[in-house]
């Protein structure tokens, strides 16, 4: 199975938060790390399952790199690929825009064909008014926000990480049934 954790990042705090999410997932999850910006859409069905690293950016809008692959999706399948998120944001700032990004995102490889919803996570300890990133009243992925919750971080990745495992085997099924 070829999984990858793809991140993009500004100012280097959703790197480091890649960074942290790929070893609290191992032994379970092996991925590799990988920089949006030395991808290109076309790449992403060459993985059987992504876990998508994306903070939001200016008001409501996509990381850069995430942008670029994000406008060239319209002819990519990714019906083979599951795909879990995790976003940053600013809850206190952007009330109305945070974690947007992981839901503009989210929708649009569902939309190609990707398989989601895994590893949603709940909204409570959040204080916002609007979120893209809120599905069926969760967050599509891992929610963090390093600019006014940084304390919460390490407990957040450690809960969803065990999630994620937890529907691990199910996600390798699914891949492996993929390549028949």
């Amino acid at each position: 199975m070829k999984a990858a954790l793809i991140y993009g990042s500004c100012t280097g705090r959703t790197e480091y938060v890649a960074e942290q999410i790929v070893e609290a997932l191992k032994p379970e999850v092996e991925l590799e790390l990988v920089d949006v910006h030395k991808i290109k859409p076309e790449d992403l069905p060459g993985w059987d399952f992504i876990l998508c690293g994306i903070p939001t950016w200016d008001v409501g809008e996509l990381e850069y790199g995430w942008h670029d692959v994000y406008v060239k999706l319209d002819d990519v399948d990714m019906t083979n690929v599951s795909v879990a998120m995790f976003g940053l944001g600013d809850q206190a700032t952007y009330v109305d825009t945070y974690q947007d990004a992981m839901g503009i995102l989210y929708e649009k490889l569902v939309e190609r064909g990707a398989t989601g919803g895994i590893a949603f996570t709940s909204t409570d300890t959040h204080v916002f008014e609007e979120s893209k990133g809120v599905i069926e009243g969760q967050f599509c992925g891992l929610a963090l926000d390093e600019d006014n919750q940084e304390d919460l971080t390490e407990s957040r990745i450690e809960e969803w990480a065990n999630a994620l495992k937890a529907q691990w085997p199910e996600i390798t099924a699914r891949a492996e049934q993929a390549a028949g």
